[in-house]
């Protein structure tokens, strides 16, 4: 059974909106699962400080320019690759965070978790979140080429309508 998907806002910065998935019959979006299941733990506490850091930085300050995301297919992961990690004094984060880079002003948060593994696929906590994230860059490449999905500056302009599916 295919489950239906919407966006709604997560957070917005001065130069950056995040946005989130809202997966049909959840109790909570993508992100808030995400931040749910690691805010209490303190082996990666660290880690999740750092993604955290990583948001607002580019949220405040520098936008969400291609380079400070990870590629991940036709989705992307934050934190940022390890040698602009190293320009906040950290570079290596254990955590992975997927997302889809629409513009420098938009990004939608998805899910993700612990990176176990050299690759995302020997790492069993993400592969099923690196998938949907994938699964819906897929969508949204499709909705915006038809026009379907509209930006303006930092808005998802018609998020209302829009029909993603999980």
């Amino acid at each position: 059974m295919k489950n239906f998907v919407t966006i709604r806002l997560f957070k917005a910065f001065d130069k950056v909106s995040y946005y989130t998935f809202w997966v049909e019959g959840r109790p909570q979006s993508e992100t808030d699962a995400f931040f749910a299941r690691f805010e209490t733990n303190q082996s990666v506490a660290h880690d999740l400080n750092v993604l955290v850091a990583w948001i607002s930085e580019i949220g405040l300050h520098r936008g969400a320019k291609a380079r400070y995301f990870r590629f991940e297919n036709d989705a992307n992961a934050l934190p940022p690759p390890a040698r602009i990690m190293a320009e906040l004094g950290d570079d290596y984060c254990r955590l992975r965070l997927y997302c889809v880079r629409l513009s420098d002003e938009v990004v939608l948060l998805a899910n993700g978790g612990l990176k176990t593994g050299r690759t995302v696929q020997d790492s069993p906590d993400l592969l099923a979140k690196f998938r949907f994230a994938n699964k819906m860059a897929d969508q949204l490449v499709e909705l915006i080429a038809s026009g379907e999905l509209q930006m303006a500056g930092k808005e998802i302009v018609n998020m209302d309508g829009l029909e993603l599916l999980d």
